[in-house]
């Protein structure tokens, strides 16, 4: 490969005294591919692990440190789910509604409000440690979820964090507070969100939050300012569904007697590290506006297509791939980004990387890291592994093209998180898949029997 501005080059040129052989916590990925998304660049280096962070890349590395082999694998800095919802994991097979919903209201009614309903504690968190096991298995290192659990919300977002532990996954959490269950349900969403902002606070939980909502179409005025008043208080950014068809606007006019944009405003969505998720129907005035503060939208183009709702349109800066948890791979969101951007010729195909990457920015802003999740000195060691020989080269000039079409899931070897392997040789390190399955398929068959009553 011919040396460019856009290949990885060596980043010391000997390892550094600390790292010697006696050292501990270190692991050197040997003979691998590097790849940076965005921008595009590759290159052949070996790249040493101390602890959480990468302390080396390429340069001259002790044969006495202890070594994997990544020779014909893509190394690349690991997934982040920049939206999900984990409670939906075992909704996969799941009998639909006697009537096939239209709408994406129908959709919410006749499912995911019924399925939301059903969870109970332990529904909440097998469904969390599921869908877990399933993102790192897929190359994902952290995953953002907004999480729903009407009849079961007090400490849910603790089973959530404990089944993100038990994999080896960070998270950024937050309960999806909503009016659409009554005053009640809507304040223990609250507390909820409340109660593990004061966790992340403590430094008591190795995860972050955030201040969770669902779609305005379900909020009250009191309730916006409810959410408001708790993200100033925690200097917090906040989750939420938002404008993901044009109900939201319509809602906003015809029974709060305002507009979407002024109920944004009082929510107060636009600041550091908010998300908002969809985000099909949002003025592009105020993606903007929210970007510029330092938020993120969650662009989740299989969900909306499932729900259809249309195609998010924004491009640029901090604009992320979500799963709406549909399932949790990031690399199967990529290729269904690419082509339907490609579908729309509106040039966004071209962008697929930067929203990968973009994803792993949230992350690490709602981490403080300082250094960019980069195969750098000093960035997080949050890596993954691809087995992927490509039939036809890859270079940094068509990197993009080889992820869009040819990169999936099933080529994720290893995902390591914060320097320690969660999955190795495609096997799950801290969690027996033998038993996980059984335990999963009897949870989504209660699940299922109890979602018939709410139907």
């Amino acid at each position: 490969m011919k040396s460019s501005e856009s290949t990885l080059r060596s980043a010391a040129p000997a390892i550094d005294d600390v790292l010697s052989s006696r050292a501990a916590g270190i692991v050197v990925l040997a003979g691998g591919t590097l790849a940076e998304l965005h921008p595009a660049r590759m290159g052949q280096a070996d790249i040493v692990v101390k602890n959480d962070v990468i302390a080396q890349v390429g340069g001259t590395v002790p044969e006495s440190l202890p070594r994997v082999d990544v020779t014909g694998c893509i190394v690349t800095p690991a997934f982040v789910v920049a939206h999900t919802h984990l409670y939906m994991t075992l909704a996969a097979g799941m009998p639909p509604p006697a009537t096939p919903p239209r709408t994406l209201t129908d959709h919410l009614q006749w499912v995911w409000w019924a399925l939301d309903k059903a969870l109970d504690d332990d529904l909440v968190q097998t469904s969390a440690l599921v869908g877990a096991a399933m993102a790192a298995k897929a190359g994902a290192c952290c995953v953002v979820d907004l999480h729903s659990s009407p009849r079961a919300i007090e400490g849910s977002l603790d089973r959530i964090a404990s089944a993100l532990d038990e994999v080896g996954l960070r998270g950024v959490l937050s309960y999806e507070t909503s009016d659409r269950d009554g005053k009640g349900r809507r304040d223990g969403g609250l507390r909820e969100n409340r109660r593990f902002l004061d966790k992340v606070r403590a430094k008591t939980t190795r995860h972050r939050a955030l201040v969770g909502a669902h779609a305005l179409m379900t909020l009250n005025d009191d309730t916006l300012d409810g959410l408001r008043e708790l993200a100033d208080a925690y200097d917090a950014g906040l989750h939420v569904h938002a404008a993901e068809d044009g109900t939201d606007e319509v809602d906003a006019i015809k029974t709060r007697k305002s507009t979407l944009l002024a109920r944004l405003d009082r929510l107060g969505l636009a600041r550091r590290g908010s998300v908002a998720a969809h985000g099909v129907h949002l003025p592009s005035v105020y993606v903007d506006q929210l970007v510029q503060a330092g938020g993120f939208v969650a662009t989740c183009p299989r969900s909306n297509m499932a729900h259809g709702v249309g195609l998010f349109g924004g491009g640029g800066a901090r604009i992320a791939l979500g799963t709406d948890g549909l399932d949790h791979d990031v690399l199967a969101e990529a290729r269904a980004y690419a082509l339907r951007h490609a579908e729309a010729r509106d040039n966004l195909a071209r962008e697929t990387g930067a929203r990968i990457v973009a994803g792993q920015e949230l992350a690490a802003m709602a981490f403080e890291e300082t250094v960019p999740r980069k195969l750098q000195v000093g960035a997080r060691a949050d890596l993954v592994v691809l087995e992927y020989a490509g039939a036809t080269p890859s270079s940094p000039s068509n990197l993009l093209d080889h992820v869009a079409r040819g990169w999936t899931s099933g080529h994720v070897r290893d995902t390591m998180v914060a320097g320690q392997f969660v999955v190795r040789d495609r096997k799950l390190v801290n969690v027996d898949e033998r038993e996980l399955l059984p335990r999963a398929r009897a949870a989504a068959g209660r699940l299922w029997e109890r979602v018939q009553g709410y139907t």
